[in-house]
């Protein structure tokens, strides 16, 4: 398939080659001149496959003049499967940032805003700087939607003008984040976005597959803290695995086992455990059991300054601001022995899988694609078209060696770190987590040998670190992707020296990954080869390899010695990784698809409750009407929850939302037929109604006060239902244990919660209505206390 759709892509590229002569011909001013021609002709109702080819051509040129670079063949076959809404799979070296100015330029005619995102500032503020006078000198406006300071806050007019520009440079979080809080704002002058129209990812499988599971979320409002965690967390420590508690196979739950409940009896002073006093017990063992067994320091974690700080499992870079929810965070504070942070309410929500299917178009550029194009034709509608090299590929792949134990294999790789390093030849050795990343760079000291860590401790440095690591005699020592998207230049005299060689010290959680990884050596037709080195005791095969090789491991894990590692050659040894690769990669899909699938229905909630905050924002007339709908509603709600109304049962209600200075001479007393208390209460509210409306005095301050009142109530009851389905994620999981689908059951509850919640919000909505204090300044100014 990718085939045929480059042999499309080539017809496509000949007719641009067509206009290079005339083009280059062009003085810088007619050059220029292209952006308004262009322009014109798209209002005139050319479409943009229609004048490609020589937009393509014009900015192909102006790359050339301006940065002194003309893109190549490939790189234009990239630029056009980019535009058709596809994936670019092109190799390391190969000049994405280069390919991206071509559907970049083109799609910007239309003035409907073009979104370059990479997966960190760095790399974003470090393409925005290069590209920018190129567009500009196109007459063309461009942004950067980050800063180099990390502390810089944006202004909301800073904001405007960035998301108002024709092509914005940001990241896959800042767009995120600046969407859930452009959905927070109170009033419409502070809005800053516009519709999502084309957007093309630098990384598009890091953005879209290895983030998909962890959704985005700003916290707020403070839960009451609790203080369970250090002594369930005490607890847990007594625990021994496979005796008081036990994991499933895909160790991704865990729980205690009958002698564990014993324990926990015991040492609690509880008789019955499960029970619903017992709740918040249960739950915080559980979060205990969870943070010791499936959260490891410096492979899922690191503790910096008294902190836990998140690792990503990609890239090994630190996850910044980022915490895991519902108190699994503060759980592994207490393991660590750290102060419990506050837990925090999650406030807005969303994943980057939702976020990114809001675009008109979307496409995206990676070395890797090709391993999971089903799941981007399925999940994003992007099949990936494999671009050839500009020059053949030298690079040499070697297979795996296995061996048994993890010091053998830590030694035979050490060997030929050392053989290459003593012969000049540049050495990336790429570890799986920053724990093996400091063992090797301890073992590179004991030798004598100078080299760079490049891991989560020190990210600032990422970038330089890996420019460097073709150098001559180089040796680096980096946590899977880190430094993922610069290039590693071979310096001077290193491809005579067999070019750069890349050892990997474990396979890693996916083909996609290792390939990124051999994708280091070998750009641009350079010398340089790859190696991996496994053994029985990585997590991969512990988590995922056969009872058999379990089996063997446990025979033959003392018979060894580090002098004189001994190779596994048979092939049901080599075989072992691929096939445990296949289960991770496999489970991994099913978690992202079931991400998806969770967040279905919080993605039509949110959408629904966008839309009337959106509708209000916007609206130019007053709410009367829905306000007395809603007035009503409450009404009935109240007197449908009971047959017997007591005279304490109305006053309550009254006090509660409608007036707190009810004289007794205003009691709706005498009658017990609900069709009266109905019109009484109801008459009470247009009375009430009218005279705070009069003392507003205007109309339009009539309007601020109703559109403010209802936002309100709207956003925190929203608040709560975010917070309602982070927590029902947590509880119907443990549900599959009684044999129920869990994402059946998380949509049932969900919608129950959702209609539950529109009862709050009319409530919430009368009651800010009725019982808020206006008070207006003889300026006009209007100062509002709610309840």
């Amino acid at each position: 398939m990718s085939r045929k759709r480059l042999k499309k892509v080539n017809k496509i590229l000949y007719r641009v080659n067509q206009y290079a002569d005339t083009l280059s011909r062009m003085s810088d001013q007619q050059l220029q001149g292209q952006t308004k021609k262009f322009r014109d002709k798209i209002a005139h109702g050319d479409t943009l496959d229609k004048i490609l080819p020589e937009a393509f051509a014009t900015i192909r040129e102006a790359d050339k003049r301006i940065l002194g670079k003309f893109p190549y063949d490939v790189q234009v076959l990239g630029g056009i499967v980019l535009h058709q809404g596809n994936i670019a799979e092109m190799k390391t070296g190969e000049g994405k940032t280069l390919t991206a100015t071509m559907p970049v330029y083109l799609n910007a005619l239309t003035g409907q805003g073009v979104m370059v995102i990479t997966t960190n500032s760095y790399l974003s503020n470090r393409d925005y700087n290069e590209l920018k006078e190129v567009y500009e000198w196109l007459g063309l406006s461009v942004s950067s939607g980050t800063h180099e300071d990390p502390n810089h806050k944006f202004t909301t007019e800073d904001k405007k003008n960035i998301y108002n520009s024709d092509i914005i440079y940001t990241t896959n979080d800042v767009l995120g984040f600046d969407y859930l809080q452009e959905n927070l704002v109170s009033q419409a002058n502070d809005q800053f976005l516009r519709p999502y129209n084309y957007a093309i990812l630098d990384e598009v499988d890091s953005i879209l597959l290895d983030s998909a599971q962890m959704p985005l979320i700003i916290s707020g409002a403070p839960r009451v803290q609790s203080n369970l965690f250090s002594i369930a967390n005490q607890f847990v420590n007594t625990l021994i695995i496979n005796e008081d508690f036990e994991m499933d196979d895909e160790k991704k739950h865990v729980w205690l086992t009958d002698v564990g409940l014993s324990q926990a009896k015991r040492f609690f002073n509880r008789n019955k455990f499960y029970s619903a006093d017992n709740y918040m017990l249960v739950k915080h063992i559980q979060l205990a059991l969870h943070a010791r067994t499936l959260f490891k320091l410096n492979r899922d974690y690191v503790v910096e300054d008294n902190e836990v700080k998140l690792l990503d499992i990609t890239n090994g870079r630190i996850m910044v601001g980022t915490k895991l929810q519902s108190g699994l965070h503060q759980a592994i504070e207490a393991k660590e022995g750290l102060e419990i942070t506050q837990q925090m309410r999650a406030v807005a929500s969303i994943t980057y899988q939702n976020l990114f299917r809001m675009f008109k178009k979307l496409s995206g550029m990676t070395g890797t694609g090709r391993y999971d194009e089903e799941e981007f034709i399925q999940t994003y509608n992007m099949a990936v078209v494999v671009i050839p090299t500009h020059k053949p590929l030298l690079r040499k792949d070697y297979p795996d060696k296995v061996y048994t134990t993890l010091p053998e294999k830590l030694y035979a790789s050490m060997e030929l770190v050392i053989r290459c390093h003593e012969q000049g030849q540049p050495v990336l050795l790429t570890t799986g987590s920053v724990e093996l990343s400091e063992i090797y760079s301890q073992m590179l000291l004991k030798q004598g040998i100078a080299h760079n860590v490049l891991n989560a401790r020190n990210v600032a440095k990422e970038a330089e670190i890996i420019s460097e690591a073709g150098q001559l005699g180089a040796v680096t020592v980096a946590t899977v992707m880190a430094g993922r998207g610069t290039d590693i230049k071979l310096g001077r005299g290193v491809a005579e020296k067999g070019g750069l060689a890349v050892i990997g010290t474990e396979r890693m959680t996916s083909k996609r990954i290792d390939m990124q990884l051999r994708g280091r050596a070998g750009r641009q037709g350079d010398p340089g080869f790859s190696q991996f080195f496994v053994s029985l005791e990585d997590d991969i095969v512990i988590n995922r390899g056969s009872e058999r090789m379990h089996k063997y491991y446990q025979e033959h894990m003392n018979d060894f010695d580090v002098r004189n590692p001994k190779e596994l050659k048979k092939r049901r040894f080599t075989s072992v990784v691929n096939k445990a690769q296949a289960r991770e990669e496999s489970q991994a899909r099913s978690a992202r698809q079931n991400a998806l699938e969770f967040d279905e229905i919080s993605r039509i909630q949110r959408n629904l409750i966008y839309a009337t905050r959106k509708q209000l924002l916007e609206a130019t007339s007053v709410f009367d009407d829905e306000i007395m709908k809603i007035a009503v509603r409450v009404v009935d709600n109240f007197l449908d929850r009971s047959h017997f109304m007591t005279q304490q049962h109305i006053t309550r209600f009254i006090l509660d939302n409608l007036n707190y200075n009810l004289k007794k001479s205003e009691f709706i007393a005498g009658s017990r037929n609900k069709e009266q208390i109905r019109d009484k209460l109801i008459g009470m509210i247009v009375k009430l109604l009218t005279i705070k409306y009069r003392n507003l005095k205007s109309y339009e301050g009539r309007k601020v006060f109703q559109r403010i009142a209802i936002l309100k109530a709207v956003d925190t009851c929203w608040i709560d239902q975010v917070d309602q389905l982070q927590q029902l994620k947590n509880i119907v999981i443990n549900r599959q244990f009684s044999q129920k689908n869990p994402i059946f059951e998380y949509q049932k509850e969900a919608r129950n919660s959702f209609k539950e919640m529109k009862k709050q919000v009319d409530k919430a909505i009368l009651k800010n209505i009725m019982l808020s204090d206006i008070d207006v300044s003889d300026n006009g100014k209007m100062t509002i206390s709610f309840p």
